[in-house]
């Protein structure tokens, strides 16, 4: 991390020290979050957080990270291979460009970009029941449109905040 991250930014310099409480623990407060749903889309995978540390922790589960920076992607790809992730697929590309087979159960975001926009990326990739686990420095106290609040807790570092795709009545 820290060879790559001189010529990827990766992290900031100052997380180097810190990897293990800002990155790793805080990528493992998402578990919980998505026991029994087989497959997760990391937007802005960068430098594997959350989804790198997810598709270790649940290595039943399809993982695609999707990351924009040709750099970071290579970063993800070294990862995947070195750590023989045989369920994560890295792509190198804009999330808006990104047509799946099928959706996904869980979509995470983490520093992409504020909470209404990252939904707006992440809502078309989510299946019926899925889930979009959002984490900010700050808690959302209300649904973004079109979703419902699931759950808001404190993550390791910020907080974790659990939307749905709010159910037609």
């Amino acid at each position: 991390m820290q060879r790559w991250n001189e010529v990827c930014s990766l992290v900031s310099r100052g997380d180097i020290a810190r990897l293990e409480e800002r990155h790793l623990l805080d990528s493992l407060s998402l578990l919980s979050f998505i026991e029994g749903r087989p497959r997760l889309l990391d937007i802005g995978s960068g430098g594997g957080f959350p989804g790198i540390v997810l598709a270790i922790g649940r290595p039943e589960m399809e993982v695609v990270l999707i990351e924009r920076s040709q750099k970071k992607a290579r970063f993800l790809q070294q990862v995947v291979y070195e750590l023989k992730l045989g369920s994560v697929e890295v792509l190198a590309r804009d999330v808006r460009s990104y047509e799946p087979g099928k959706l996904f159960g869980t979509v995470t975001a983490r520093a992409v970009a504020n909470p209404i926009s990252a939904w707006s990326l992440a809502r078309p990739f989510l299946d019926k029941g899925g889930r979009f686990l959002l984490q900010t420095t700050k808690p959302i106290s209300t649904p973004l449109d079109g979703s419902e609040m699931r759950e808001t807790r404190r993550g390791a570092v910020g907080w974790v905040s659990a939307l749905e795709v709010k159910s037609q009545a």
